[in-house]
């Protein structure tokens, strides 16, 4: 054999093996494509009415009603057989925010994948959260309002109170470079978020945007809250907030020294009114445990972070109009108390108006022998 008779076999040689190799690998795509398995996804109607409750802590109603707001923004694109369904979407991070878990099982119970779940978490947060208005809102008619005073003054005897307002934390794992603006008092990271509620526990307002750093006064004047206080956009009454806020004459604050029997009754009508705002902390942070620490850092940017705390306010207030009864739990990390007022949080016109209630409603209270 010449030198050009092997040089021709060789190539031929070369070619059948090239041959080979991509039969070989076209064969396996295909037996990978025939084995691939996709996991049963759960369809809200094969589920119990009492299995639906515990799996998303909302009922059928409340999440069809839900559905039927979002379903056409977070319906799949594609037509390909397996696209995952907008109900399963939806249903899936109901169900991260109930749980608190972003590990395959969360996924399994849905019978989606990590990533996928992972990939439309944010289009199906942004979704729910354009219909905030909806469920978030402060009440629109003066008879309206005039429920919420009479709520608050049945729960703890304080007139006119329009609503309570606290901040609480929510941890996140922190942007590298802005990690000390989210480290709070207790040295964790997190967002501080302000939360306005009514005597029911029905979430009013929520701003979810500031670092752990910020205080509750710093948040406050940077609200519109603040703002529609300020310039007298609200009606006639205040809210009730603890001894880390500024007294103003329209946000009541305890005494810090009770002196005599009116102001004793004061704060004591003050504490048990605020005292909703702790078990809406508590029932909330219960029902969603992607909030509490007890549920993990979330990880996520803030903004992320920020869009599911809006989410599960909205989620709150959904459940509570469906009579849904919502969990809390034993478990759950203390709130980060909140350090005393300065004066320059507080004002004259405020503390006016805090003597002149005590004076005009507490002091006949003690009179009537009602303390």
């Amino acid at each position: 054999m010449d030198c050009g008779d092997t040089l021709l076999l060789t190539a031929i040689t070369a070619v059948a093996a090239a041959a080979v190799c991509v039969a070989q690998d076209r064969l396996k795509d295909v037996r990978l494509r025939q084995t691939r398995v996709f996991r049963t996804r759960t369809v809200l109607e094969e589920l119990s009415d009492n299995d639906v409750e515990d799996m998303f802590h909302l009922n059928r109603q409340g999440i069809m009603e839900l559905f039927h707001l979002i379903g056409d923004d977070i319906e799949p694109l594609t037509r390909r057989t397996h696209a995952i369904p907008a109900m399963v979407r939806l249903l899936a991070v109901l169900n991260y925010l109930t749980t608190g878990n972003f590990q395959p099982s969360c996924a399994h119970i849905i019978g989606i994948s990590r990533p996928s779940l992972s990939r439309f978490l944010k289009p199906v947060l942004r979704a729910i959260k354009k219909h905030m208005g909806t469920y978030i809102h402060f009440p629109k008619t003066p008879e309206e309002w005039q429920e919420v005073k009479d709520g608050f003054s049945r729960q703890g005897g304080m007139p006119n109170c329009l609503g309570a307002i606290a901040c609480t934390h929510i941890a996140l794992i922190p942007p590298q470079n802005r990690e000390e603006q989210f480290r709070n008092r207790k040295g964790y990271h997190s967002l501080n978020v302000q939360v306005v509620v009514d005597s029911h526990q029905r979430i009013m307002s929520i701003g979810s945007g500031s670092p752990g750093s910020c205080d509750e006064n710093h948040i406050l004047r940077q609200s519109a809250l603040y703002d529609q206080f300020e310039q007298g956009q609200m009606p006639e009454g205040w809210l009730v907030g603890h001894s880390g806020y500024g007294c103003r004459p329209w946000l009541m604050t305890p005494l810090l020294n009770p002196q005599t029997a009116a102001e004793v009754g004061y704060n004591g009508a003050h504490s048990r009114t605020r005292a909703v705002m702790e078990k809406t902390l508590g029932v909330w942070k219960s029902t969603f445990r992607c909030l509490s620490k007890t549920g993990g850092f979330l990880q996520h940017a803030p903004e992320l972070v920020s869009d599911i705390v809006v989410v599960c306010a909205i989620l709150h207030n959904a459940a509570l109009a469906n009579h849904v009864d919502l969990p809390i739990r034993g478990d759950l990390q203390p709130e980060i108390p909140a350090l005393p007022a300065t004066s320059e949080d507080s004002s004259e016109p405020g503390n006016r108006v805090r003597q002149d209630l005590i004076q005009d409603h507490f002091q006949e209270s003690t009179k009537l022998g009602d303390l």
